[in-house]
């Protein structure tokens, strides 16, 4: 049996810095044999559309705590190096973009047992309006593996799913059935109740949730969201990271067969981020 553990949006350096602290133990107490992150909003540095994007440093410590491939999103390409980042062959952005945008879609890791997981980031049009369809991107990269025959690259498929529709998360997941083992949703930062096991092994859950700070509007403090929303004709608000306690969400994820047989959640908090902190981020 073989272990996947998959952390949801990454915001700023409250999220990283609790995955720096909690991911090795984290790993050693579930025996991961993969772990995978979603990193889009993992810029460190002032933006005028807050923490978002990747900076190779970031990615670094992410790398070094443990993580092995991260995921991307709408926010993928934001910041100074949101194009650089995508050099990187362990850093994936939606596949059913443009490919003439900078990166790839799907890449391929190995478990220290050999195990073979294929790993596709989608987006729905809910998070980037241009997208392509899901479906048949899907299939053309499922073929590409050869998945379903003896030749196959590789020995399961996990899809991180970024977009708000849970209709559309859900009938893709039915629509592999037995092809992929797992389909997770991403984007909304709020970790639904859903998580479970589809016709045909397949894990799902509409959403994993975010890792970051918590007590305000998926990770960001509200004030700026509430601004924008009363006027929005005027100057766009600056956003800011929330102060409340940093929380993980997760999921874990197990495989044989190249099939899923199990699905829970994995959730951590911990103490209030220091009014400080916010401060030298958002400055």
């Amino acid at each position: 049996m073989t272990t996947l553990l998959f952390i949801g949006d990454i915001v700023g350096e409250p999220g990283l810095r609790f995955l720096e602290t909690n991911l090795p133990e984290l790993i050693q107490m579930h025996n991961a044999d993969f772990v995978i992150a979603n990193a889009e909003n993992l810029h460190l540095e002032d933006h005028p559309n807050g923490p978002c994007g990747m900076t190779a440093s970031a990615l670094a410590r992410l790398f070094a705590a443990g993580v092995q491939l991260v995921t991307g999103g709408n926010h993928s390409w934001d910041g100074p190096e949101g194009a650089t980042v995508h050099d990187d062959p362990r850093v994936l952005r939606p596949l059913n973009v443009s490919s003439s945008t900078p990166g790839r879609g799907a890449g391929i890791v190995s478990s220290r047992g050999g195990v073979r997981l294929g790993v596709v980031n989608l987006a729905g049009r809910s998070a980037i309006p241009t997208v392509i369809d899901p479906f048949p991107v899907l299939e053309a990269q499922l073929q590409i593996w050869g998945v379903g025959t003896d030749t196959s690259s590789v020995d399961a498929v996990f899809v991180d799913h970024h977009g708000e529709s849970v209709f559309e998360k859900v009938t893709l997941a039915h629509a592999f059935s037995g092809r992929i083992a797992a389909l997770v949703g991403t984007h909304t930062h709020v970790p639904t109740m859903d998580a479970g096991l589809l016709p045909g092994g397949v894990a799902f859950v509409s959403d994993v949730g975010m890792t970051g700070p918590g007590g305000g509007a998926q990770g960001y403090d509200p004030a700026s969201f509430v601004q924008n929303l009363r006027f929005p004709n005027d100057a766009r608000t600056p956003m800011r990271l929330a102060s409340g306690a940093v929380e993980l969400g997760a999921v874990l994820i197990r495989l044989e067969g190249g099939k899923a047989v199990g699905i829970e959640r994995v959730n951590l908090q911990q103490s209030a981020v220091q009014p400080s902190a916010i401060l030298e981020l958002t400055r």
